[in-house]
């Protein structure tokens, strides 16, 4: 049976890749506008997409992995697809049929960064406790 934090680490690692594949298709393939409200909203996605990829992977390999971090891993996998997938949407097709997406998946990084703070507040009032 595979473990859940193989393959959070495997989408992280997938999420950093495309992040890559992404930015540099975006300078040179798309064709968006530098200045932009379009290449803004791109190179957000990609920055969000980059940094959540890197603290995905990190939180996966933690040796201990509480609800609250296992919860913020999830939130985090979600919150970057639906978030940095709606921008690309948007940007690339020009739908904004799918814009709703786009605060969901903010809200789900919201709640996977809540859910790191809890942890950490968990710590720090029962410090023997391994976050």
């Amino acid at each position: 049976m595979i473990k859940s934090y193989k393959i959070a680490f495997i989408l992280a690692a997938l999420y950093g890749m495309t992040a890559v594949v992404l930015a540099a298709m975006g300078s040179h393939i798309f064709n968006i506008e530098r200045g932009s409200v379009n290449y803004i909203l791109f190179n957000n996605a990609v920055i969000y997409q980059i940094l959540h990829a890197i603290l995905i992977l990190w939180l996966s390999t933690l040796k201990q992995k509480t609800f609250w971090i296992k919860s913020a891993i999830i939130a985090f996998i979600l919150g970057v697809f639906l978030f940095c997938g709606g921008l690309y949407i948007m940007v690339v097709s020009g739908k904004t049929s799918l814009s709703w997406i786009t605060p969901l998946g903010g809200s789900l990084l919201v709640l996977g960064w809540l859910n790191l703070s809890i942890s950490g507040f968990k710590k720090l009032l029962n410090p023997e406790d391994i976050m």
